[in-house]
């Protein structure tokens, strides 16, 4: 049984008999996933999600990194699952097009701002 999700570029070692390479392989494509904060890969390509997945199985603690940099945590095991935003996305303005969950957060980091989606493209300061 394979642990490695089947979104994950990741290659799975088990019963492997270049199981060194594939390793060594495995830890390249995390360091770039981690350090440049890709987005996670769907079908070979970095998603292109706003928010988390639609579709698909995903575990209890899984993670997702969508197509802005926002990252989430499976907390329901499903399909697909239940996700809490972890981590805003950091962005130099606030987005104006594509499907925006209700309640995302991003990080505008040219105000300086925590905003959450309000609905249509109206982004709110909360607490403000």
């Amino acid at each position: 049984m394979s642990t490695i999700p089947s979104h994950s570029r990741l290659a799975d070692v088990s019963n492997a008999a270049l199981f060194r390479e594939l390793t060594a392989d495995n830890f390249a494509i995390l360091a770039e996933e981690i350090g440049l904060r890709l987005a996670t890969y769907q079908n070979g390509a970095p998603t292109t999600i706003i928010g988390p997945p639609t579709a698909g199985t995903f575990a209890l603690a899984e993670f997702w990194r969508d197509a802005l940099g926002g990252e989430w945590r499976c907390t329901g095991a499903g399909t697909p699952g239940t996700w809490l935003q972890i981590q805003p996305a950091a962005v130099t303005a606030d987005p104006a097009s594509g499907t925006i969950p209700t309640g995302y957060l991003i990080w505008n980091v040219s105000t300086g701002h925590i905003k959450r989606h309000a609905g249509g493209y109206v982004w709110e300061v909360p607490g403000a």
